[in-house]
């Protein structure tokens, strides 16, 4: 098994509030060779970010994900 981190950013397209969240991406193969990957998310495991994104706040929602680090720099930039 392999454990990857990953931080992407994400923002509510309906609602507008961004997140950013570290995931632990678990990697294993199975007995055919395709390749499985788990993500964890405060210890619990959660579906991919990238697959089926969800805005919290709304449980739906039109989402942007985006590279690591764009909503925590926009929040540096708030008035």
């Amino acid at each position: 098994m392999r454990e990857v981190d990953a931080m992407p950013s994400f923002v509510c397209l309906d609602c507008g509030p961004g997140r950013e969240a570290a995931y632990d991406i678990h990697v294993t193969m199975d007995d055919e060779t395709r390749i499985i990957a788990t993500h964890h998310l405060g210890g619990k495991t959660v579906p991919s970010p990238l697959r089926s994104p969800r805005c919290p706040a709304r449980e739906g929602g039109r989402i942007r994900i985006m590279r690591p680090g764009r909503v925590a720099k926009a929040h540096l930039y708030e008035t």
